[in-house]
């Protein structure tokens, strides 16, 4: 490199001649810059991130300060100082001061040693990618929440291996299983997830530190992977070739050597000296020669060597032999997250990775194999900060549909849309200025919805479904005005021939003899349930009222004490009139065993009889008979169940036989847990619907009645006629107009069936708000991302998406400050120093709740002490404010007032919203390029920056910028400089 070649020039003159003309420039260019703009806040009074420029007499007091030239560079450079309100610089004196600034930089680290490669233990995800690809096993070793997203189709495994344009699929299957992530081998847990570095990465070797506690952790993890149940010839790729027993079982030794000398070589990342493969050999020995099977003697092998310092720590070269082994390793940590294959180790080995052409040639396979899903896995989910989105929790008051499925939070689909956009730039090789804001995005339905919808079920029209309810009111009350006229009608003809009927029974006496029929138990309703006779107490459920010496049962119903006989060959016996029938079913009597069978007889809807029986929630019915039952509208109804002995259950209404006899299974109803019940409730077709009934009393007979008995308890109910003699009586003309009464009341009573119950409005709006609620949790579940144009500029890009302005965001607002931070680290990577300690934080209910969070803002920004970082991140973050708590746009803030996200970028570039913000990024896409570079190099190089990296990002983007500083282009460069391949 230039800054290398430098050192070797040995003319004194031109030496003194190259220091006379760094302090001119130093005299006449930077020290008049660092009066005019500088001192008010790098001075001896306020020294601002600790620079003092009043400490700067000559060139050489800055030379002996390169950390403050790297970062006064980057600050002339970005136009972030001076800051603003203060006289900024013309074109010129900025281009001076840079070249400057630089050349001094370059003069200030030529002569400082390389930073090293530090020994480096494997983060918890390079260990899981390691001992996967060690024993080529096809699952992960434990859950990795870490991993952001699965691809469940790979298209990275779809691309040409000959390095040929790949164009990612139009539609993808991903999805986000970190709050679940997906299990590992069974028994294996992970250790304890490796902290990120401050703005940086959880690779960094600093970081990666073994106390004892972890290093017990990973001797037990190492144990605990080779024992698991599911670690086996079916799972574990080199099973045959390292695990099972050999053929040839004489020479143990030598097999074992055999078998070792390259799984050492993958396992420590080069070259394995014999003493090492010996050591292990006699350790696998010593285990088959204590009893264990030689798959076992293996495991035991392999547990020792995960738990190995060799495998565990990535260690710089002690020798030069070692250094294309380094570079290898780096190569595949960096690309594959992973321990180089044979192919890299063997380049090393024969010293080719050195040979441009051939380390061209590595690059172009390590890009295009499977394996760089490692990369895409690990660098931007942590360059993008995106893990921080899974712990986003608004407040549900505000957006109740964020959490709308507990486990499964739109957190889970809205990470996805940014890695999804920066695997394709990787697969498509795309300018990295596409991530800022691409043509094009990957959503899903879910955020399709999101960001494009008012986020809200389909509205209903109360007030049409108001106008139908009067509508059904209307109609339902003219039928019933109807049918009373006809009962009316129907009584007026009746009634004189029910009454001749008595009169004439009376003068003839013409009733058949008494039958003592001897009931078991009787009830009387006339004012209370106790039994008139012998038998059990009825309990009331629900409530009920006595009228005419009945029992009136309207959604209610009575239920016995257990029978203390079985019931075979027994009868029930109920006389009953019914309230209503209007849109009503529901059971007359039945029986229940405690906790199990039921039976009854019950009112269909259309007032015919059906038995129904059932048990543990499963139901059955039979009608018995279909067609409309006339007898209804009489006012006293006599019916009788009688269980023979045969199982066979017959039905009698009004002392005949009613429908056909029913024998379904051989339900039994043993003693001590039957109870007798009246009026259950019954859910038939359309609703909860109950029979309204007036129960005038009831009979349980310690027998089976014959068809005599029944018809004699029905002729003994004084006052009552069936209607066969009522009809009977009747003149030919009276009984064609009951029938026609009869008729019409069947037709109006089917039609007031018909007419479909009220709607309630609001029942229709929470049911049209579960059905929008079970559509966006089905959404969440979705795996399928399609590529979708952008048509509306405000979305798209690694900026404005709903991942990251969710993660900025508190649980109640935006946090302007939060967003600012995440776009001057992430973008331009630039983060901000910690506010001074004597700063109180902003309160956030301080304030006029009709103030604009930029005007709560302007009493915090005024402090002298927050100003400087608040002039850089402020604009940023309010460049966003149209964007709500979750990522959705908004105009206004809830108190009414109009968002203002304007405001200027760099001093250059002024911006009304997130589109023009976005545009002016776009402008700056050299200074973002730099920013992503650096971040590119420190996760390839697993540590912090130094001053001497700065120039070495300017030879990366000096020879990425012709390709318009592609992805691929860029990982190529950073891969080439010599401070990658430095030892």
């Amino acid at each position: 490199m230039m800054r290398r070649s430098c050192v070797v020039v040995g003319l004194v003159w031109a030496a003194c001649q190259g220091a006379h003309a760094q302090d001119q420039d130093f005299q006449q260019v930077l020290v008049p810059l660092f009066q005019q703009h500088c001192l008010d806040c790098h001075g001896a009074d306020e020294a601002n991130a600790d620079i003092d420029f009043d400490k700067l007499a000559t060139a050489e007091d800055l030379l002996a300060r390169p950390a403050w030239i790297d970062s006064v560079l980057d600050a002339i450079a970005s136009g972030a100082m001076p800051p603003d309100g203060e006289p900024g610089l013309n074109q010129a004196e900025q281009t001076q001061a840079v070249n400057s600034l630089r050349a001094m930089l370059r003069k200030a680290t030529e002569h400082e040693p390389p930073t090293g490669i530090p020994v480096s233990r494997l983060n918890r995800f390079q260990y899981n990618n390691t001992v996967r690809d060690l024993f080529d096993l096809d699952r992960d070793v434990f859950p990795l929440p870490e991993k952001l997203m699965t691809r469940h189709h790979n298209y990275l495994h779809d691309r040409n291996q000959g390095g040929h344009p790949f164009h990612m699929p139009d539609t993808v299957q991903v999805a986000s299983h970190s709050l679940q992530p997906q299990p590992g081998l069974e028994g294996v847990k992970p250790f304890p997830k490796d902290l990120r570095a401050e703005h940086g990465f959880d690779n960094q070797a600093s970081q990666l530190t073994l106390s004892p506690l972890l290093l017990d952790a990973f001797l037990r993890l190492s144990v605990s992977i080779v024992e698991s149940p599911q670690f086996n010839e079916q799972t574990v790729g080199i099973w045959g070739d390292f695990f099972a027993e050999p053929v040839d079982s004489s020479d143990h030794n030598g097999v074992i050597r055999q078998r070792l000398e390259p799984f050492l070589r993958i396992a420590f990342r080069g070259p394995v000296d014999d003493e090492t493969i010996g050591r292990y050999t006699s350790y696998a020995i010593a285990k088959m020669d204590g009893g264990l099977s030689f798959p076992d003697g293996m495991k035991k092998v392999a547990a020792a060597v995960l738990s190995s310092p060799l495998f565990l720590y990535r260690s710089p070269a002690t020798d030069p032999s070692e250094q294309p082994f380094v570079l290898a390793s780096r190569l595949s940590y960096f690309l594959w997250g992973s321990c180089p294959d044979q192919d890299l180790l063997r380049l090393a080995a024969t010293g080719q990775l050195s040979d441009p052409a051939i380390l061209d040639q590595t690059l172009t396979r390590m890009l295009a194999d499977p394996r760089i899903e490692r990369f895409l896995d690990s660098f931007p989910s942590q360059w993008m900060q995106l893990e921080n989105v899974l712990a986003v929790t608004p407040d549900p008051q505000i957006n109740r549909y964020f959490a709308l499925a507990p486990n499964l939070p739109a957190s889970v689909q809205m990470v996805l849309e940014p890695l999804l956009l920066f695997d394709t730039v990787f697969v498509e090789d795309r300018p990295i200025a596409d991530l800022l804001a691409p043509d094009f995005a990957y959503q899903s339905e879910f955020l399709k919805t999101w960001y494009h919808s008012e986020l809200s079920p389909p509205p209903v029209d109360v007030q049409a479904i108001e106008v139908e309810n009067q509508q059904r009111d209307t109609r339902r009350r003219e039928l019933q005005e109807a049918i009373a006229g006809l009962e009316a009608e129907r009584s007026q003809l009746v009634e004189p021939v029910r009454r001749a009927v008595l009169q004439e029974r009376q003068r003839s006496e013409s009733v058949l003899p008494p039958v003592d029929l001897k009931p078991y138990a009787s009830w009387d309703f006339d004012g209370d349930l106790s039994e008139s006779v012998r038998g059990l107490d009825l309990t009331a459920h629900g409530e009920i009222q006595f009228r005419d010496g009945r029992v009136v049962l309207d959604g209610a119903h009575l239920l016995s004490k257990p029978l203390p006989i079985d019931f075979n060959a027994k009868t029930m016996e109920v006389w009953f009139q019914l309230a209503t029938l209007e849109q009503r079913g529901g059971g007359l009597m039945g029986l229940q065993v405690t906790g199990g069978l039921f039976e009854s007889i019950v009112l269909g809807e259309r007032q015919n009889l059906r038995w129904m029986s059932g048990s543990n929630g499963f139901e059955r019915t039979e009608d018995i008979v279909d067609a409309y039952d006339e007898t209804i509208a009489d006012d006293l109804l006599h019916l009788v169940m009688v269980y023979e002995d045969d199982g066979t259950k017959r039905l009698y209404r009004n002392g005949l036989p009613y429908g056909q006899p029913y024998q379904k299974g051989q339900a039994t109803f043993p003693r001590d847990v039957t109870n007798v019940m009246f009026g259950l409730r019954h859910l038939p077709p359309g609703g909860d619907r109950f029979l309204s009934v007036s129960i005038d009393r009831a009979r349980l007979y310690d027998r089976a009645l014959t068809v005599d008995e029944v018809e004699a308890a029905v002729a003994q109910r004084e006052g009552f006629v069936t209607t066969r003699d009522l009809v009977a009586a009747m003149t030919p003309d009276q009984r064609l107009r009951r029938d026609q009464l009869v008729a019409a009341l069947a037709d109006h009573r089917e039609k007031l069936n018909q007419v479909p119950v009220n709607i309630d409005p609001a029942s229709v709006v929470r049911a049209a708000q579960q059905t929008y609620d079970d559509q966006l949790r089905t959404m969440m579940q979705a795996r399928e991302f399609q590529r979708v144009p952008i048509r509306d500029p405000r979305y798209g890009g690694i900026i404005t998406n709903a991942a990251v302005l969710s993660m900025t965001s508190g649980p109640q607002r935006t946090h302007p400050v939060a967003r600012g931070v995440w776009v001057i680290e992430v973008i331009f990577n630039d983060p901000p120093d910690p506010p001074p300690n004597d700063v109180p934080p902003l309160n956030e209910e301080a304030g006029d709740k009709d103030q604009t969070i930029r005007e709560r803002f302007a009493a915090h920004r005024d402090n002298a002490s927050c100003a400087g970082c608040h002039t850089k991140l402020d604009p940023l973050g309010f460049a966003l404010e149209n964007f709500d708590i979750t990522g959705r746009w908004r105009d206004v803030y809830d108190n009414g007032r109009a968002v203002d996200a304007s405001g200027t970028l760099m001093r250059k570039h002024d911006f009304v919203e997130a589109i023009s913000f976005k545009a002016a990024v776009v402008k700056e896409r050299h200074r973002f390029a730099k920013a992503f570079t650096k971040h590119l190099l420190r996760f390839a190089l697993a540590q912090e920056l130094t001053p001497a990296d700065t120039l070495v990002v300017d030879e990366i983007l000096a020879r990425a910028a012709d390709d318009n500083y592609r992805l691929q282009t860029l990982l190529g460069e950073v891969i080439r400089s010599e401070r990658f391949s430095a030892p």
